[in-house]
């Protein structure tokens, strides 16, 4: 899979079918048209290529940072796993912004990046204020005898599978479901950093986790998880919060890794969340808090 970084300028010789979307999280419902883009590729004999913006659009839209679902190095991941040939990066500036959409489609897609085919899905949008939909797309793809797939809303379980459910799902501690409707487990990078060693001094060591990128947080409690590091996975129980018995400070993120006591400070690793477990509690004394996390421990190491 090749990474290209591109502006509105860049132009491409090879044609491909590419598709078009926010895909934050790369869902199920993603997954599947991006299915349809690599066979639709293949029928065509041309390369598959998908369009991603390197920040969230909404930063640029409405000033603000948004949360992520994945991190750019997951989402590519799960990219290469399904075929991509092509994923051409660009920066969501004013000037993306302000595009009109026919200029999007004509201009950008068709004449810079050779575009011979499109794939969205049925919600779509694009252009200055949104104003760009599917509708449009028909017309123009249809001036300019290019292939079009719309790809229909994907249902799991009675409800249309989407990164704002998603991002719902996680916020209200819904791991399980969240995990079901992306199509793998909700996953955070992060480095060890360094804590207070309370747990340490206590037989419980922990590792204190700083994540790398502006995931959606989950809501406080206790989690089931597992965490990859140098390629080895091991069960941990994790809790996210302020931990209010001690400091009450700002979010933090804890995890008693089971059958682990080697010193990892900076090292990078991966958090996978599995279950909510139990919400974060405050306890009187700190003895109380320890006999609690043995329990959470014990509950990781029986069923998961």
């Amino acid at each position: 899979m090749e990474i290209k970084s591109i502006d509105l300028n860049y132009k491409s010789k090879a044609e491909s079918i590419i598709a078009l979307g926010n895909f934050d999280g790369v869902h199920l419902a993603h997954k599947i048209l991006l299915e349809n883009l690599v066979e639709t590729a293949k029928e065509n004999n041309m390369r598959s290529s998908i369009l991603i913006f390197k920040n969230h659009t909404k930063n640029t839209i409405d000033h603000k940072n948004q949360t992520v679902i994945t991190s750019n190095r997951k989402k590519y991941q799960i990219l290469q796993s399904i075929g991509i040939d092509i994923v051409y990066e660009i920066q969501f500036t004013e000037n993306v912004m302000k595009m009109n959409p026919v200029d999007f489609v004509t201009n950008f897609l068709f004449n810079n990046l050779n575009v011979k085919g499109i794939v969205v899905g049925y919600d779509y949008k694009f252009g200055y204020k949104a104003i760009g939909n599917t509708e449009l797309l028909k017309k123009l793809c249809s001036k300019h005898n290019i292939v079009l797939n719309i790809i229909n809303p994907i249902t799991f379980e009675g409800e249309i599978v989407s990164s704002t459910l998603i991002r719902k799902l996680i916020k209200n501690g819904n791991i399980k479901r969240a995990n079901k409707l992306l199509g793998y487990e909700y996953t955070m990078d992060c480095e060890v950093i360094h804590g207070k060693k309370l747990g340490s001094k206590m037989g419980f060591p922990t590792a204190n986790l700083s994540i790398l990128s502006d995931y959606v947080i989950p809501k406080f409690g206790v989690y089931s998880s597992k965490i990859i590091i140098n390629n080895k996975i091991y069960k941990a129980a994790t809790n996210i919060g302020k931990n209010p018995t001690i400091e009450n400070s700002g979010m933090r993120i804890e995890a008693s890794i089971l059958d682990f006591n080697e010193k990892i400070y900076g090292e990078k690793l991966e958090l996978i969340l599995l279950d909510y477990i139990r919400p974060e509690l405050v306890f009187d004394d700190i003895n109380d808090l320890f006999e609690q996390i043995n329990k959470d421990i014990n509950t990781v190491k029986c069923n998961y």
